[in-house]
């Protein structure tokens, strides 16, 4: 080793206080002695590069890109700067205030964006863009960068001619794997408009959660916005109070939809009716999540929807929370012929009730030999320990992929108040969220 470090030295001493230009023999002599000499890579691994003067540098290729990494980076921040953003370092919010976003700054936004520009959160406000310039930059941020989060406020979108076509008042639109998570705060038509456009260039997320009160008034528009989707297959909806938008929902004709998870709205009794007729009708959703943080309790509304579903063309696969269900009532019943008799439950969540033999049989049965149910979980709810070990057999085997026993509700475990219970038994657990 000190031979070799020996012979570094001798021709780093070569080398005056200026640079030196260094070509040809010289430079082949190191590059031999590195290769053939120390070929463990004792010296570091060390790469030879040029610069744009023409020397050149011995490096360790990793320090060396780390080195071009940061450079880079700071490059992309000062162009971001130019255009009139700021950019935290510490946070990664990049935020744009009163700007007229041209062709070049939407270019030079996506560019830095593909090649490593590290934006968690990108914030327009009050400013413009030509609509062409916003779908090419919605391409990317949706498909193509780091950002897991896009907000926008008074966000003007004009034609060719610069005329407002429609304005985006208030939107955050959170990225999280293979879920668009859209938020409006409001009705506008613009709104809707900017959620059409997001539909249109997203080609990775296959989930799209929106609020229905976001669209009172603009039904129809909601309904073109998922007529033109491509690539959404599931659609999750909360606080549903407007049967407009149920109605348009469940009377969707894309071919692309079919899973729907409705949350918090099925506890107002006026939309009940017309919502068991459009659920019947319905030949676009074949999987129907009902599963909230609170289960349904009322005997009548759990009979009805499991009468609906079993009369239901083509099959309707249900996810489903219910409370309160105790020995032979009418609930535990109706349940236990769903599970036996048909094929259509296929997630289950059980809260405050107290769990027969029989219907632990049917639950079994449901998942061993109609091969349809998946998951089940209990919540608060009394099941003896040799029922636990005969759901455990089906978890064991890979016909139950989620099985959990807690001793909370399942709103406190959703909103991660509490764990899951462990006993001394093993079998207390078992759970892949």
């Amino acid at each position: 080793m000190e031979h070799r470090l020996k012979f570094i030295d001798t021709f780093m001493n070569q080398i005056d206080g200026k640079p030196t230009s260094w070509r040809g023999t010289d430079l082949r002599e190191i590059q031999a002695y590195l290769e053939l000499v120390d070929d463990e890579h004792s010296l570091g691994n060390l790469h030879r590069v040029f610069t744009d003067e023409g020397y050149v540098r011995w490096v360790c290729q990793e320090h060396y890109n780390e080195i071009s990494f940061n450079d880079n980076m700071n490059s992309y921040i000062n162009d971001f700067k130019v255009m009139g953003g700021k950019f935290d370092q510490k946070t990664k919010e990049a935020v744009v205030i009163g700007v007229n976003v041209t062709e070049r700054n939407a270019k030079m936004i996506c560019g830095a964006l593909t090649k490593g520009f590290n934006i968690v959160k990108l914030v327009f406000q009050d400013c413009s863009f030509y609509e062409d310039y916003l779908k090419t930059l919605l391409d990317t941020v949706i498909n193509r960068s780091s950002i897991l989060c896009l907000s926008m406020t008074t966000v003007a979108v004009t034609n060719f001619f610069g005329g407002i076509k429609y304005t985006c008042k208030n939107m955050i639109t959170e990225f999280k794997n293979q879920s668009l998570k859209v938020r409006l705060n409001g009705t506008h038509n613009g709104n809707t408009s900017i959620l059409g456009l997001i539909l249109l260039r997203n080609k990775i997320h296959r989930t799209l959660n929106i609020s229905a009160c976001d669209f009172l008034g603009h039904e129809s528009d909601l309904q073109r916005c998922f007529e033109s989707n491509k690539t959404v297959t599931e659609l999750i909806v909360q606080y549903f109070t407007n049967i407009a938008i149920l109605n348009t929902i469940l009377n969707l004709k894309t071919n692309v939809l079919h899973q729907l998870k409705l949350t918090q709205g099925l506890w107002i009794s006026s939309i009940l009716s017309p919502f068991w007729e459009m659920l019947k009708k319905n030949t676009v959703f074949v999987e129907i999540d009902l599963m909230d943080h609170i289960g349904f309790k009322e005997e009548a509304f759990v009979i009805k929807l499991l009468d609906t579903l079993r009369e239901s063309k083509p099959t309707k696969y249900l996810s489903l929370h219910i409370e309160d269900i105790q020995p032979s009532n009418k609930k535990e019943t109706y349940l236990i012929k769903s599970l036996t008799d048909y094929s259509f439950i296929s997630r289950l969540c059980i809260s405050e009730s107290v769990v027969s033999r029989k219907f632990i049989d049917a639950l079994y049965y449901a998942s061993k030999v109609n091969d349809t149910l998946t998951y089940v979980n209990f919540y608060n709810s009394q099941v003896t320990d040799e029922d636990k070990t005969q759901l455990h057999s089906l978890y064991a085997s890979g016909n139950l992929l989620q099985l959990g026993f807690y001793e909370q509700s399942r709103w406190h475990i959703m909103v991660g108040e509490s764990k899951p219970s462990r006993g001394k038994s093993t079998l207390e657990f078992h759970s892949y969220q």
